[in-house]
């Protein structure tokens, strides 16, 4: 079981620390604060299910450059910004990067709150998402190059004597690999193959034979 969801808060003001804390516990959330980007990154699970909450100024690594940090390293932890200093070129350059939204102190509670629950509901999807996308990668990294060939034919359509003239091979071959194809990408049908192949993040290079 993968590590429960967290929200974080970096961010020096103590009343922006208390609300968020509070809304953690009305939702029954996990929640830990640190004052500085820097010490964020040094605890912080790469892969820890949850939202960050954070000032854009900071001392130090400013909020930004966090969210941008995070990205680098391939991190998708949902970001909302808060600020007492609300400029609009960071606002856009935050939205532009991903964030969920830039809120101005004083924090209406409620709209925190909206923005939290938006946060980790997107984070949940989008790691529902990068699941069926692993699945879908794992399957088609079984297959070898030859099988691929074969694969990509079908999925254009094509008879198994057309496949098995274009590559040049029997068509007893193209069978076996056909075979192959279904059960290592647990299908049964050319329209489900479709389906697999299309799937946003299904198209990394398959295996050598």
């Amino acid at each position: 079981m993968g590590a429960p969801t967290k929200i974080f808060i970096v961010d020096s003001d103590e009343s922006v620390v208390a609300i968020v804390r509070a809304i953690a516990e009305e939702m029954q959330v996990p929640c830990e604060s640190f004052v500085q980007a820097e010490a964020f990154l040094t605890a912080y699970e790469g892969n820890r299910p949850g939202c960050l909450v954070t000032e854009i100024r900071l001392l130090g690594m400013n909020g930004i450059e966090l969210q941008e940090m995070l990205a680098a390293d391939c991190s998708s932890l949902p970001v909302i910004f808060v600020t007492g200093h609300a400029e609009t070129r960071l606002s856009v350059r935050a939205m532009q990067n991903g964030a969920i939204t830039v809120l101005e102190k004083p924090l209406s509670l409620q709209e925190l709150w909206d923005a939290v629950r938006q946060a980790l509901t997107h984070d949940q999807k989008t790691r529902r998402l990068d699941a069926k996308h692993s699945d879908v990668r794992r399957r088609l990294a079984h297959l070898t190059k030859k099988e691929r060939h074969v694969l990509d034919l079908m999925i254009q359509g094509k008879a198994n004597k057309v496949i098995a003239s274009r590559l040049n091979v029997s068509l007893r071959t193209v069978e076996a690999r056909r075979h192959q194809i279904f059960k290592k990408t647990k299908t049964d049908s050319v329209a489900e193959l479709v389906r697999l192949i299309l799937m946003p993040g299904s198209d990394d290079d398959s295996a050598e034979s």
